[in-house]
C-alpha cells in the first residue's frame, strides 16, 4: 500500500512529486514517458514536451507573481539536487501601448514582491534591443535578475529525479482508472496493474477531463493552442544573442528567444491565444489536435507579426508550427482541491501561465495532500473546486 501516487509528471504533478517525497514516504509519480513519436502516440499527451516557457516576476495578478516569485527561487535548488539544468536568465520584455494597464498593474505588483524592473521609451528599447521595430507609441517594461526562461521539458526531468532520490518511485504507465476503495484508492493503469494507495494527487493537467479520471465536472475549458517555430541560423543567432522573452500586452502574445531544441537547432518561438483555437473536449479531440500541426491560418498571421515585430526573421527560411493544450478554469487560478472526502485531491489548470509558478503550486498541492497547514499567502478558497451542482 503506497502513502500517495501523484497522477500526471507534468509540470505541476512533478512538482508536488518531490515535495511529497520530502514530507512524506511511500510516494509514487506515475505518469507515461514522452513519446518518440507523436504521430504514433496512443497514451496521454502533455504540454511540457518543449524547450521554452517565459518566467518571470511581473504579473498583473498578485496571485501569479507571488507563486512565481517563489517558484523561481527554489529553481536553483532543484537543478542543485537533480543535476538536470532548465533554467535561463535572459530577461524579460513587456511591450504595449503608453498607457497599457496590463504593464503598469505588472510592475507595481513586480516591485513589492523585489522585481528588477525598468521602464524604456522606445528610444530605449531599439538601443538596447536593436532587432526590434517599435514605434513612437510604444514602451517597454524590462525585468532582469531572474527573469528569462525555463525548458518544461528539463525542468520534468529534474522534479522526477530529484523526487526519486528523496525517495520516489516513478512508475511510467498511464492511468486509467482512479476507484474508491475501503482502504484507500486503486488506481489501474493502461497495462492493467492496480496499485493501491492511501490517497491520490490528479494531476493530469488538460487530460484530466477528457481521460475521465475525475468523476465530477471540474469545469475546466481545454483550449489546443498553436505555437509557431522560425529557425535561427548564420549571422540572425548572433543578432537575436541578447534577445529576451517578450509579451505584446495588448495581443497577448508570448515570444521565446533562439533556444535549442532536440533536432540541434535553435527556433525562435511566438503563441497568441485567439478565439479560433480548437476547443477540445473529448480524447480523440486531443489525439487528433496533438499529432496535427496546428492551425495553418495561426502559421500565416503569427509569422507576419513577428517580422513585423523583428524584421530580421523575415531572413528566416524554415518556419513550422506545432501543438499543445491550454486548461483554463473560471477563477483564473489552478484547483487545488480535495474531491473525495480526503482520499483524492486535484492539482489542475494552469491557465496558460502555469509554468512559471508550477512549483508553488506542487507544494502547496503536497502539504494539502498530507495534512500539513495552509501556510501560503494565497487564500485557500482561491484555488477550491467550484459548487457542484
Amino acid at each position: 500500500m503506497h502513502r500517495v501516487i501523484v497522477v500526471g509528471r507534468g509540470l505541476i504533478g512533478s512538482a508536488a512529486g518531490r515535495h511529497l517525497a520530502g514530507l512524506t514516504d511511500g510516494v509514487v509519480l506515475m505518469g507515461p514517458d514522452e513519446p518518440t513519436s507523436r504521430a504514433a502516440q496512443t497514451s496521454a499527451f502533455a504540454s511540457h514536451y518543449d524547450e521554452g516557457r517565459m518566467t518571470r516576476i511581473v504579473d498583473p495578478d498578485p496571485v501569479w507573481s507571488l507563486t512565481a516569485k517563489w517558484s523561481i527561487e527554489r529553481y536553483d535548488e532543484i537543478e542543485a539536487e537533480s543535476g538536470i539544468s532548465f533554467f535561463t536568465p535572459s530577461g524579460y520584455l513587456g511591450i504595449g501601448g503608453m498607457g497599457s494597464e496590463y504593464l503598469e498593474r505588472s510592475r507595481a505588483i513586480g516591485v513589492t514582491l523585489g522585481a528588477e524592473t525598468e521602464w524604456l521609451d522606445p528610444a530605449g528599447i531599439r538601443e538596447r534591443f536593436p532587432f526590434l521595430k517599435v514605434g513612437e507609441d510604444i514602451r517597454g517594461l524590462s525585468e532582469t535578475g531572474r527573469a528569462g526562461h525555463l525548458s518544461p521539458r528539463a525542468m520534468v526531468r529534474a522534479q522526477n529525479e530529484a523526487a526519486r532520490k528523496r525517495g520516489a518511485s516513478i512508475v511510467a504507465e498511464e492511468a486509467v482508472a482512479i476507484r474508491p476503495v475501503s482502504s484507500g484508492v486503486e488506481v489501474e493503469t493502461a497495462c492493467g496493474t492496480i496499485h493501491r494507495t492511501e490517497r491520490v494527487l490528479i494531476a493530469a493537467g488538460a487530460f484530466t477531463g477528457a481521460c475521465g479520471l475525475v468523476a465530477a465536472d471540474l469545469k475546466l475549458r481545454v483550449f489546443g493552442r498553436t505555437v509557431v517555430l522560425a529557425r535561427i541560423e548564420g549571422d540572425l543567432a548572433d543578432e537575436l544573442a541578447t534577445m529576451p522573452t517578450m509579451g505584446h500586452a495588448e495581443s497577448g502574445a508570448y515570444i521565446l528567444p533562439p533556444i535549442r531544441y532536440p533536432d540541434g537547432h535553435l527556433y525562435l518561438k511566438i503563441g497568441i491565444g485567439s478565439t479560433g483555437d480548437a476547443d477540445l473536449r473529448t480524447r480523440e479531440d486531443f489525439t487528433t489536435w496533438y499529432t496535427g500541426a496546428g492551425s495553418e491560418g495561426n502559421r500565416h498571421s503569427f509569422r507576419s507579426f513577428l517580422t513585423d515585430l523583428i524584421p530580421g526573421l523575415a531572413r528566416c527560411t524554415h518556419w513550422h508550427t506545432d501543438t499543445c493544450a491550454v486548461a483554463w478554469t473560471p477563477s483564473g487560478y489552478p484547483y487545488i482541491d480535495w474531491v473525495d472526502d480526503g482520499r483524492i485531491a486535484v492539482a489542475v489548470g494552469g491557465n496558460g501561465k502555469g509554468a512559471k509558478s508550477a512549483d508553488d503550486w506542487g507544494w502547496l498541492a503536497a502539504r494539502l495532500v498530507v495534512g500539513e497547514p495552509w501556510d501560503h499567502p494565497v487564500d485557500r478558497d482561491l484555488l477550491r473546486l467550484p459548487t457542484i451542482a
